[in-house]
């Protein structure tokens, strides 16, 4: 699973501490070291479940951070373009002359809106919610179908620390598809993240550029 770099800190570290999204060290050694092959599968799929864990957490903790930002500049960007709207109201009905001080506000609220627009607070508010409970599922489903092999070995003859074939090759599919899941999600979320930032540093570039037909 890919590490998450430049402007996407992960949940991790302790409280307070925030580090990118990481894939967990293969374990390797465990393996080597364990017993049989009921062993070597408890450990393939304690490491499966925290890569997936860990995804999950990191979104969760990042969709808390940035609905923390986005409540609050839709909160200033609301107050804002109000009191933008009233001063000169204000000013009218009081017979007074015109308050230049609306339109700063105003401006003000826009400036508010395109902040979270370049920095996708709410956009990615929503990415975060969607990416975890896409691996909730995902890690769920898994969960379960671990279960129905557990039943069904408990059943058989493969209920020792030696499972037949089939059964190995059913859990070694299952944990395959489970990494293979957290990886893709990861993967596409990140792509969504990298068009909409490259689509609006590019919004912000054409801005700031030159008027249109201007000559030399």
């Amino acid at each position: 699973m890919p590490g998450r770099e430049t402007g996407r800190p992960g949940a991790g570290g302790g409280r307070g501490r925030r580090r990118d999204l990481r894939s967990r060290p293969f374990p390797g050694a465990a393996l080597e070291q364990a017993g049989g092959q009921a062993e070597i599968l408890r450990e393939l799929r304690t490491w499966a479940e925290h890569e997936a864990e860990d995804a999950i957490e990191w979104y969760l903790d990042d969709k808390r951070l940035k609905r923390r930002g986005s409540r609050v500049i839709s909160a200033l960007t609301i107050l804002l373009a109000v009191a933008g709207a009233l001063i000169p109201l204000a000013s009218v009905v009081s017979g007074g002359p015109p308050q230049g001080w609306g339109y700063v506000l105003l401006a003000l609220a826009a400036g508010c809106k395109g902040f979270d627009h370049f920095f996708g607070l709410s956009s990615g508010w929503m990415r975060d919610i969607t990416a975890a409970q896409a691996l909730r599922a995902e890690l769920n489903d898994f969960r379960m179908a671990w279960a129905a092999e557990q039943l069904r070995a408990a059943d058989g003859a493969a209920s020792g620390d030696t499972l037949d074939p089939a059964a190995l090759e059913r859990r070694l599919a299952l944990l395959t598809s489970l990494v293979e899941a957290v990886r893709r999600q990861v993967e596409s979320e990140t792509a969504e993240w990298l068009n909409e930032f490259r689509a609006t540093a590019q919004q912000l570039q054409d801005s700031a550029g030159p008027p249109t037909g201007a000559g030399a």
